[in-house]
């Protein structure tokens, strides 16, 4: 039988088991949240000085980073908290390599939908309305943003299975998922847009170095109520298989 998430238990949880376990946190990610934290910033400051091929660097170097970030996260929200954070400084194993290796194909894979339904949408307006308007291409690129998120809702159990050390593929997660597609969607996709949109509004026009470093901060920490809100959707749909 295919459980239903309960996303409004979900999101509660989410917020509240950091809370609750808030010792545990900070001292696990304490230093990949301030190391995620310094190279977003330092990125932000130096974009406009770098040579263009460095962003392809700095996205990987990100994404390693927040790889560490996030598999911690997940092991405090699913495993027992207080022996996650016993451990005080992260390291790089086999565990992170993996998840990495999953970030980025997850990511090419829903990338290269979202491309697919951007033509779609494209070509089937042109055929209907004839030449495209200026802002024709801006609007497709949102709507093939969702079928694109959906696919990532739909593979995302792979990340905090991963995380504690479970060996799965897309099958799995997709079977898994079934009947549970658009409520994973919220949790995946409308959640962090929700959360970006309210740090969004903490910022102001020529804002100071000091104010926006704290708003990164932030931005940067709430990553473990997105990822935690994923864990907890993960342990709810695993729940019968023990």
């Amino acid at each position: 039988m295919t459980v239903r998430l309960d996303v409004a238990k979900v999101v509660y949880g989410a917020f509240m088991f950091p809370w609750w376990n808030r010792r545990a946190f900070v001292r696990a990610l304490a230093i990949p949240l301030v190391s995620l934290a310094t190279l977003t910033l330092s990125w932000y400051y130096a974009a406009d000085f770098l040579p263009k091929f460095s962003n392809w660097v700095l996205c990987f170097v990100w994404a390693a980073l927040f790889s560490v970030f996030a598999v911690t996260c997940h092991r405090l929200v699913l495993l027992d908290a207080a022996s996650v954070a016993s451990q005080h400084v992260p390291r790089w194993s086999w565990r992170e390599t993996r998840f990495f290796y999953w970030l980025v194909g997850i990511w090419l894979i829903c990338w290269g939908a979202g491309i697919a339904a951007t033509t779609l949408i494209l070509n089937l307006t042109i055929m209907a309305m004839g030449p495209p308007s200026d802002g024709l291409f801006s609007e497709t690129q949102y709507l093939a943003s969702v079928p694109a998120y959906y696919l990532f809702a739909r593979l995302s159990p792979i990340f905090p299975a991963t995380a504690i050390d479970r060996k799965v593929d897309l099958k799995w997660a997709w079977k898994l998922t079934q009947g549970n597609g658009w409520r994973l969607f919220v949790v995946v996709a409308v959640l962090p847009w929700l959360i970006s949109q309210i740090v969004g509004l903490l910022y102001r026009g020529n804002a100071t170095a000091l104010e926006t470093a704290i708003l990164t901060f932030l931005g940067s920490a709430l990553l473990a109520v997105e990822i935690a809100a994923l864990s907890l959707s993960y342990r709810e749909l695993t729940r019968e298989e023990g």
